[in-house]
């Protein structure tokens, strides 16, 4: 068998169904074996491969299974390494395919040369070349298991011609359906360790437990709010962790951290003697630069990953649990022999933290209420929750919309029916990500939230979108300006703004001519009907908003808001 076609049924046989890329000059015999194959595996051709690699990336976060994206050699390995990275750094199970120049002619310069296992070792968590056809099904079969066990994430294949066009043994050849999501394996810790964990849980008299995206990658909801909701332990979540538990639950308190908080739950993780950390790490945007909780007075602190490296790795534990979530999560629960006691004891605490919360929603209120030009962007983020359903996803962008999203999109359900990249924040990644996240899907509603700034780097997936006919929905928040860093140039560097403002663009303009039916927004009275239509129409829809810059509107995130505040007291504004 031909090492391409052993390579195409090696990922059919295990389960994979669609894979996003586009064709070059060296990956011929791969096409070849993909068009054999097309009963089995949807390729989806995109514009470019940095939008393959996010369109895998927003497909393995809601599916849960491996996200594929491929490209050819030279600039199209280059370009596919943003959402490889992204989805390393965000635990996702990701395998990029890149084909390559033939083996026999390496180091001959050869056209598009490129040491490609050195540009994406940085950037992955395994990758390699394969370097004869003989060994290719065994490779890909190790690729999609070091994508899925462990701390899941980025995978990758170097693919020479002369590996994808010679002879493979048929017997190599076979699928293993169990390595296509993740977590393929799952493991608990010692039973001695969950026994000391539970006993410091259930004496602790402020305990708090923080979910990160490990507990959504593992699907562990359920047993987390079974055991957050039995022991009335507060529950918040950092970004990418949005979605461990329904933020309707009683135990819910939100995002924490620097970007996108609820101003209640950081003060909560502030007061807490005790912290689990499940799934998460203790990085910088979920600690405020390690200052919630304090570094140098921290509570004690619990933490449960599957990954060795995170475990203890900023503060010091009092028992560290090296373990999947949701086996770790439900072994605690068992090991605690009165759960109602510490419920009863723990009770008047969330009663307290639930009065806050509902200050906090009524202060969202009365921001959405306030129609001034240009639009808030809080008031597009309530007229979004009001019009979509509990299983819509949404896919943002990390720039404009996150922080918003974060604080102030309620999720009713557990799951991931929100997207977005924290680990690297490249910008373009919601216009592409939608095409991932609808074939993830089957058939949910899809959004994707962007800015202007994103726009320019991504508009041409808005010609994949229609011709795929995909029913989403585009949002673009629109300022004019790469608002973040015009915001960090306002409140750290005196205003002094350099190459951040862009001139006024015509946006829905050029959504027609992708295809889109599409509508501008500039009149606060037409935010809500204009959602409504877009959600209504049943087609691709591009809706652009104009926004308020973050340099008159201050998202919610931590570090802006206290510098705002204190620009305000020194200038006079406030006293």
């Amino acid at each position: 068998m031909q090492g391409a076609r052993a390579l195409v049924d090696v990922l059919a046989e295990s389960g994979v169904r669609h894979i996003f890329g586009l064709p070059g000059d060296t990956g011929m015999a791969f096409y070849d074996a993909l068009r054999e194959r097309r009963d089995a595996i949807d390729h989806i051709m995109t514009r470019d491969e940095r939008s393959a690699s996010f369109m895998a990336d927003v497909y393995a976060r809601v599916s849960g299974r491996v996200g594929i994206c491929e490209g050819p050699s030279g600039g199209g390995a280059t370009y596919s390494v943003p959402g490889v990275a992204e989805a390393q750094g965000s635990a996702i199970p990701l395998l990029c395919l890149t084909s390559d120049t033939p083996a026999n002619q390496h180091g001959r310069g050869v056209l598009t040369e490129l040491d490609q296992e050195g540009l994406f070792r940085p950037v992955t968590k395994w990758n390699a070349r394969v370097n004869s056809a003989a060994t290719m099904a065994e490779m890909a079969r190790r690729a999609l298991r070091m994508a899925t066990t462990g701390r899941p994430g980025a995978t990758h294949l170097s693919l020479p011609t002369d590996a994808l066009e010679g002879e493979t043994p048929d017997s190599s050849v076979y699928g293993v359906p169990e390595l296509a999501a993740a977590p393929s394996l799952r493991a608990q810790p010692d039973q001695a360790l969950i026994e000391r964990a539970a006993a410091e849980l259930a004496a602790a008299e402020r305990p708090m437990i923080v979910a990160g995206g490990g507990v959504v990658t593992s699907q562990a909801w359920d047993a987390l709010t079974t055991l957050a909701e039995a022991l009335n332990v507060p529950v918040a979540t950092s970004i990418n962790g949005k979605g461990s538990i329904a933020e309707t639950s009683d135990v819910a308190m939100g995002v924490i951290g620097g970007n996108g908080a609820r101003p209640y739950a950081n003060a909560c993780v502030a007061d807490a003697d005790l912290i689990v950390y499940v799934g998460s790490r203790t990085d910088s945007t979920t600690t405020c630069h390690w200052t919630l909780p304090s570094m140098a007075q921290p509570p004690a602190i619990i933490q449960i990953d599957v990954e060795p490296f995170e475990i203890g790795n900023n503060y010091p534990l009092a028992v560290g649990l090296l373990g999947d979530a949701r086996l770790t999560l439900t072994a605690m629960l068992d090991a605690i022999p009165r759960p109602s006691a510490v419920a009863g004891r723990n009770r008047p605490r969330i009663e307290r933290l639930l009065a806050e919360r509902a200050a906090f929603w009524d202060d969202v209120a009365a921001q959405a209420a306030v129609h001034a030009r240009p639009i808030k962007p809080a008031q597009v983020i309530r007229a979004l929750r009001t019009t979509l359903d509990d299983e819509a996803i949404v896919v943002a962008d990390p720039g404009t919309p996150t922080p918003f999203l974060g604080a102030q999109y309620e999720l009713r359900r557990p799951g991931r029916t929100t997207v977005i990249p924290r680990a690297h924040g490249g910008l373009g990644y919601a216009i592409p990500g939608v095409v991932g996240a609808w074939y993830a899907g089957e058939g949910r509603r899809v959004v994707g939230m962007t800015g202007d700034g994103s726009f320019g780097m991504s508009v041409g997936e808005l010609e994949t979108i229609t011709r795929l006919g995909l029913p989403v929905v585009i949002i673009q928040c629109s300022n004019n300006t790469f608002g973040w860093i015009k915001e960090l140039q306002h409140l750290y560097h005196g205003d002094r703004y350099f190459g951040v403002d862009f001139t006024r663009v015509d946006y829905a303009a050029i959504a027609r001519g992708f295809g889109f039916r599409a509508a501008h927004v500039d009149d606060p009275a037409d935010v809500d009907r204009a959602v409504a239509n877009a959600f209504a129409d049943g087609g691709p829809y591009f809706l652009d908003i104009a926004t308020e810059s973050p340099v008159t509107e201050t998202p919610p995130v931590a570090a802006w808001t206290a510098a705002e505040a204190e620009r305000r007291v020194a200038s006079g504004e406030v006293r």
